[in-house]
């Protein structure tokens, strides 16, 4: 097989500023009357119907394998807590340092992967995790006992589940397009969407008519459902271009470019300590990628 690595590339660069800007639009819209969980539950369903579109359109079936189930299960939960969890972080916490948190998955998954594969892990990964949450502890660290620890938890949760997503997708994705389990997954957590997003808006929501919010927010909401899509098209096509290790070490580029976007869209700045902690970060989610490459490479 013929791959293009350069238009991989470049659409894996793309994603990666599209996905770079969905925290800031989620906090951008909650500044203007829109709670994040509300940008969420718009998103989910925006995403639900453009995935089942294109999957029909490419005459994909939607029967699920009995044994993609329990996959399904795992993704569909795994996306409703990245989904509610780290957007509505950013209610709680600064952007920057929501990212700094969430983007410890790519570590967890570097740790987790040989468990998974059952052997025990190298040396290299060990180090590599024990930079990333130094970088992380660094953060945190001098300012925790004023930070708000519901943003700390949402975003840590929402990390967490990034792992589960990610080995879940790997399984069910033998089974299924990504297209048609994207759909299937945020159908399924739509209602629960819906539901957290009534409940925190005291039974309405703030978007629809007469909800309260500001046409700023709903342009910021509907901007942010508009980007999703982007991302996760432009993220499927890099796939379709270049294998998994060639593009993803260039996903890297969201959380700087989710702290840049915070800084400029937002007028928001982070401490010394937490932009030294999330260099540290930063410089494990570049590490984590040079060796799952270097690894696909000796496969």
């Amino acid at each position: 097989m013929i791959h293009r690595a350069a238009p991989g590339i470049v659409c894996a660069l793309i994603s990666a500023v599209f996905y770079g800007a969905i925290p800031n639009f989620s906090r951008a819209a909650y500044e203007n009357g829109v709670p994040p969980v509300e940008s969420t539950f718009f998103r989910t369903s925006l995403i639900a119907v453009a995935f089942a579109i294109i999957a029909i359109l490419q005459s994909q079936s939607f029967r699920v394998p009995r044994g993609a189930w329990s996959s399904l299960a795992v993704q569909s939960l795994a996306t409703l807590v990245i989904s509610v969890g780290y957007l509505a972080s950013v209610q709680f916490i600064p952007v920057g340092l929501a990212v700094i948190v969430f983007f410890t998955f790519p570590v967890l998954i570097l740790l987790a992967a040989p468990f998974a594969e059952g052997h025990a892990p190298e040396w290299t990964r060990i180090a590599v995790a024990l930079i990333a949450f130094t970088g992380l502890a660094i953060a945190i660290g001098p300012n925790f006992d004023t930070l708000d620890w519901r943003g700390l938890a949402l975003a840590g949760a929402a990390s967490i589940c990034g792992v589960l997503q990610f080995f879940s997708g790997r399984t069910i994705s033998r089974y299924l397009a990504p297209t048609v389990f994207g759909t299937l997954a945020h159908v399924i957590i739509w209602p629960a969407t819906l539901a957290v997003a009534i409940y925190v808006g005291g039974g309405k929501l703030a978007f629809v008519p007469g909800g309260g919010a500001s046409s700023t927010g709903i342009a910021f909401m509907m901007a942010l459902g508009a980007v999703y899509i982007a991302a996760y098209l432009t993220h499927m096509l890099s796939l379709r271009f270049a294998p998994a290790s060639t593009v993803a070490p260039f996903f890297n580029l969201e959380p700087v470019v989710t702290t840049v976007i915070a800084a400029t869209l937002l007028g928001e700045r982070l401490a010394l300590n937490q932009y030294a902690g999330g260099a540290l970060v930063l410089a494990a989610l570049v590490l984590s990628g040079w060796i799952g490459m270097r690894k696909a490479q000796a496969r």
